[in-house]
């Protein structure tokens, strides 16, 4: 039997001479040798290389239709980074093919991009929208992370132009800035942490511009670790179930909070756009259902300008999440009074927004001698009764 060089045993020892003194000594540095033997470098782990990624064509809100050309720019985007391994158009198809999924199929939930993240084997999936919302082309984009299966990224994006080529031309520059902000990315591998459960009530009329709206907004949520969003189709389910008529509920506090507590959520988010007259209303309004009180209402502002309105959903939210960044405190934010001056104000000071606070508290002011925004004619009461 063929020896290494630290194979030895008693009948070797015996070999070496009749001192049997040095047996023990020469069994000590033996054992000391197949030590270092079996504990040599350790084996390095295999190098990994990019992840693979599913990205799914872009859906048009305005007829639920696939954007294919959209999606094409965000690949080139993603590919360009290198850190990714993009699955093509062409094999996503074919592997939906064969377990009979239409490929065509428009997907712009987290369940049908979860399904087909694990038909494609993608560690990741990539899903949105893209809408043309007045002079923008309007863009959500998410991003889901299929071992955890929990969203990991979200940006909300608008291609600006006076054009069709200059809208496009302008979302590749934003996707190429969301591609170097996606390859940052970092998972967490916790699958018990989860957010407070939030439902968005939305009470606006299926327009296109409501529909759009409504996207932005669950995506900014889906972004925010701090909320667990419940799924619209979700939402759905139990409102029928419960048979809550949610266009029959007036958002005041108290039926909020209620709502809340029969969905039960710990948040909830009431959004609505509607038009009075020429001018489009946005409202938006967070409350605390375990806390019972209202966490934020920013005093809505009419326009006849929807891009306007982007601004001050923008503010809202970067409101809303700076707040949630430190312990949260229930505010209670009445419109056309003195406080709203002095809220878009302090806004302005601290940078949230940036010049969109400004314009909304030179709106404020202009407010001081015309007709406000709190007339009977608007269908819902703004201010919500006070907690008790």
């Amino acid at each position: 039997m063929a020896r290494g060089p630290f194979d030895f045993s008693i009948f070797s020892f015996a070999l070496l001479g009749t001192d049997l003194k040095l047996i023990p000594i020469l069994m000590v540095v033996t054992a000391l040798a197949v030590s270092m033997g079996t504990t040599a470098t350790p084996k390095s782990e295999p190098l990994r290389g990019p992840s693979r990624m599913a990205i799914l064509e872009f859906v048009d809100l305005s007829d639920n239709q696939q954007k294919p050309e959209v999606s094409d720019i965000v690949r080139r985007a993603l590919a360009a980074t290198g850190k990714w391994s993009i699955l093509s158009r062409d094999s996503i198809s074919k592997r939906l093919g064969e377990f009979n999924i239409n490929p065509h199929q428009s997907c712009n939930n987290p369940q049908c991009s979860f399904d087909i993240g694990n038909v494609v084997q993608a560690e990741y999936v990539l899903f949105g929208t893209s809408s043309p919302l007045a002079s923008v082309q309007a863009v959500t984009m998410k991003l889901l992370h299929i071992p955890t299966a929990k969203i990991v990224w979200t940006k909300v994006i608008e291609g600006e132009g006076s054009s069709d080529s200059e809208r496009m031309h302008s979302l590749e520059k934003l996707f190429a800035g969301a591609a170097a902000e996606i390859a940052q990315v970092k998972p967490d591998g916790d699958k018990s942490k989860h957010g407070k459960t939030l439902a968005v009530i939305d009470l606006s009329e299926n327009s296109l511009q409501s529909r759009a709206f409504f996207e932005r907004v669950c995506t900014r949520i889906y972004g925010n670790p701090v909320f667990d969003l419940m799924s619209p189709t979700e939402l759905t389910e139990l409102l029928t179930a419960l048979e809550i008529n949610k266009y029959s509920v007036v958002p005041s506090l108290e039926n909020m909070i209620g709502l809340g507590q029969k969905l039960g959520v710990s948040n909830l988010l009431y959004s609505r756009l509607y038009r009075d007259g020429r001018s489009y209303i946005y409202r938006l309004a967070m409350y605390d259902v375990t806390g019972k009180a209202m966490v934020l209402e920013l005093p809505p502002q009419p326009s006849e300008d929807l891009i306007k309105l982007l601004d001050y959903e923008k503010v809202f939210f970067n409101t809303l999440f700076s707040k949630e960044k430190d312990e949260p405190r229930p505010v209670m934010v009445k419109d056309g009074s003195k406080s709203n001056k002095a809220l878009w104000i302090s806004l302005g000071v601290l940078g949230i927004g940036g010049g969109v606070a400004a314009y909304w508290v030179e709106n404020l002011r202009k407010s001081d001698n015309t007709p406000k925004a709190t007339d009977s004619h608007i269908p819902f009461p703004i201010n919500p009764p006070q907690p008790d």
